[in-house]
């Protein structure tokens, strides 16, 4: 048992290195990832750095094609666009849950998450923001499948949500105090609505049939 917990750990720790250094610029795309090197520059076996690749491959951070090469994914323009609606509706799922169920010191707190978004002067703070508040809104949720998705995609969501910053127009900073006043009084349907409109998501049935009809 102990010795399946230490392979655990160092697949885990094997996982969490290459994945920071690939979010962070260390690791570029196209960069190659060879086992035997990585095993040698971490000392550990290849066995979890193979395992923790595979991890990788699965949530995006890199691609595989077999007998070629293992190497750190490019980050499209979809991929982009793709994390960033999944970001927003997920968030704001969470945060519809939370306000129900936060106590008030959660609710306050969520409150001042809120406001380091909208406090942000650059795309790389509001992304840090924007996470933040997502932790707490998992944690104050008790909801374990949120806190399962986010410890499975804050990786990915770290890497391509870069350059985000929700909608930047008149409306910002309305939307900003109408959702914080929302958050405060558990109003959860109009906390959500407030904060899919910061990130341009909060479609009318009319934008939902307009989408559809243009695939």
């Amino acid at each position: 048992m102990d010795g399946r917990r230490r392979a655990s750990a160092l697949v885990d720790d094997a996982y969490r290195q290459l994945g920071e250094a690939i979010v962070d610029g260390r690791l570029q795309p196209g960069d190659r990832l060879r086992d035997v090197e990585l095993a040698a520059l971490m000392g550990i076996s290849r066995t979890p750095v193979r395992e923790a690749l595979q991890r990788l491959e699965r949530i995006g951070l890199v691609e595989v094609a077999a007998n070629r090469y293992t190497r750190v994914a490019a980050l499209s323009d979809r991929a982009r666009r793709d994390m960033r609606e999944y970001a927003a509706h997920t968030i704001g799922g969470a945060l519809r849950v939370a306000v129900f169920r936060a106590s008030e010191d959660d609710l306050v707190e969520a409150a001042r998450r809120l406001d380091l978004m909208r406090d942000a002067s650059t795309s790389a703070a509001y992304v840090d923001a924007i996470l933040a508040l997502y932790a707490h809104v998992v944690q104050a949720s008790g909801n374990v499948v949120f806190a399962k998705a986010l410890s499975q995609t804050d990786l990915v969501l770290r890497r391509n949500l870069e350059g985000w910053q929700g909608v930047d127009d008149d409306t910002r900073i309305p939307l900003f105090a109408a959702l914080r006043s929302q958050i405060l009084s558990r109003d959860a349907n109009a906390a959500t609505w407030s904060f899919l409109s910061l990130h341009g998501f909060a479609w009318s049935r009319k934008d939902e049939d307009d989408d559809t009809a243009s695939r």
